[in-house]
């Protein structure tokens, strides 16, 4: 979904109120108001996904995180989901196989530096023979693919990015090297400006995204907390 430019402060105490407590806490560390309002919606987009589809109140959603930090739902094994966040955008996918997304706003960053410093030998090579414009593009495409992939599998910064290489082969097509079979990689097109990519242990990617607005997040979440209160006072 789309940021709002412009989130009201009595609106964002109150959706504030609907994540947890450590969550609160981890915003409150945050210095800058956009890095505050993507990680709240990112939140709350993943709870709204699960009040739906487990048709649960949000109170009862408690997030837990492997060693790398990697965060699952308690009591729901076979709810596996990832956030990214860039610029405007947060987006989110979720399955019951492991998943990962990243999404990046293009921008004329030294990616030539970068590349050669965090990219395999393989890759690096292939940016060098570009000319500007592709550089710029290709570096996002595979930074994207990679940052998905370290996600999906969940060790975070225990994976260097050089370990493994990627190569987009044409507009649909993508290889690697040093990555096991069972991993699959999607790219959507969601805005000019930014890239956005996906990895999965099942090649079962959704055609489409679905994009939502924050008040269609929260009805959501408010729908099944109404529904708690009218069973109660059955």
């Amino acid at each position: 979904m789309k940021i709002p430019k412009n989130i009201e402060s009595h609106l964002l105490k109150q959706l504030s109120n609907l994540v947890s407590n450590e969550k609160k806490e981890r915003m409150k560390r945050l210095l800058n108001s956009c890095d505050i309002n993507r990680t709240l919606i990112g939140d709350l987009l993943i709870r709204s996904l699960i009040c739906q589809k487990y048709k649960i109140n949000n109170k009862e959603i408690r997030f837990i995180y492997n060693k790398s930090g990697k965060p699952f739902v308690e009591k729901i094994s076979d709810f596996h989901f990832n956030v990214s966040h860039s610029g405007e955008w947060v987006v989110c996918t979720t399955a019951n196989f492991n998943v990962g997304i990243d999404i990046e706003k293009v921008s004329e960053i030294e990616g030539f530096k970068l590349a050669k410093e965090f990219f395999s030998a393989e890759e690096f090579y292939d940016i060098s023979n570009m000319n500007s414009d592709e550089k710029i593009n290709y570096f996002y495409d595979l930074w994207t693919l990679k940052e998905s992939y370290i996600k999906t599998i969940g060790k975070g910064l225990y994976t260097p990015l050089n370990s493994f290489s990627i190569k987009k082969e044409s507009r649909t097509s993508i290889s690697y090297k040093n990555i096991p079979k069972n991993f699959y990689f999607k790219q959507y097109n969601i805005d000019p400006n930014y890239k956005l990519s996906a990895c999965a242990t099942r090649d079962e990617f959704p055609q489409e995204i679905i994009i939502k607005d924050i008040y269609t997040i929260c009805q959501t979440i408010y729908k099944f907390e109404s529904k708690e209160k009218i069973n109660a006072e059955d």
